[in-house]
């Protein structure tokens, strides 16, 4: 129990530490003592990660491998996922070497792969999310009629209806465009000021001793 206390004491010294490292470091001018000071410690973190990564990439393939070789449940999907983690990993050092035709040389193949597959997805997920929109619409009018209600469904519909290239819509196109540019703006802007003052907030507890997440 002593030895668990001393541990938890020392966790909280260091990350407070850290913490106050940082906040000094990056608050002075560049190339004094506290701003390299920062400079390292960001150095050492990114080092980490990457090697918390390259743990996670070993881990990923030894449970997938584990149930392949096992024939657990849905060990097919266990092979796309080895297959998909080799060949994208093979793709990547290969960028390195460059070994790629004259016609192709110092080209980048594994990033124009990465974009053209996450913009394949992201598309899907957006054309699903219209479905999901006006399915939601539709429970929402169904449950109960209330003004909430009703403004959603209306706003669901313009937006919809304003994309649509129809002749004599110019008027739904220009109020989707206010509704995208003023309501749906100013909404993301707030979001955003929550994140950055849950942020400051999470930063001064943890500068003051009273986040202890990290005691586990």
């Amino acid at each position: 129990m002593r030895r668990h206390r001393l541990t938890h004491f020392l966790a909280t010294i260091i990350v407070i530490s850290s913490g106050i490292v940082m906040l000094i470091g990056l608050s002075v001018k560049p190339g004094t003592m506290p701003a390299d000071l920062a400079s390292f410690t960001l150095e050492v973190v990114s080092v980490t990660a990457a090697i918390a990564v390259l743990l996670g990439l070993l881990n990923l393939l030894t449970v997938h491998l584990n149930r392949f070789i096992k024939a657990e449940h849905g060990w097919p999907y266990s092979i796309i996922t080895l297959f998909t983690a080799i060949f994208v990993l093979v793709l990547r050092m290969l960028d390195h070497v460059d070994v790629w035709p004259d016609d192709m040389a110092g080209e980048q193949v594994s990033p124009h792969l990465f974009e053209a597959v996450q913009v394949s997805l992201e598309s899907a997920l957006a054309a699903l999310l219209v479905f999901f929109l006006v399915y939601a619409a539709y429970r929402l009018m169904r449950r109960e009629v209330t003004p909430w209600h009703i403004l959603f469904t209306m706003a669901v519909v313009i937006v919809l209806l304003g994309w649509i290239p129809l002749e004599n819509t110019e008027a739904l196109a220009d109020l989707r465009e206010w509704l995208v540019q003023v309501p749906v703006s100013a909404g993301a802007r707030g979001l955003l000021i929550g994140v950055g003052l849950g942020t400051v907030t999470v930063g001064v507890r943890v500068l003051i001793g009273q986040d202890r997440s990290f005691w586990g």
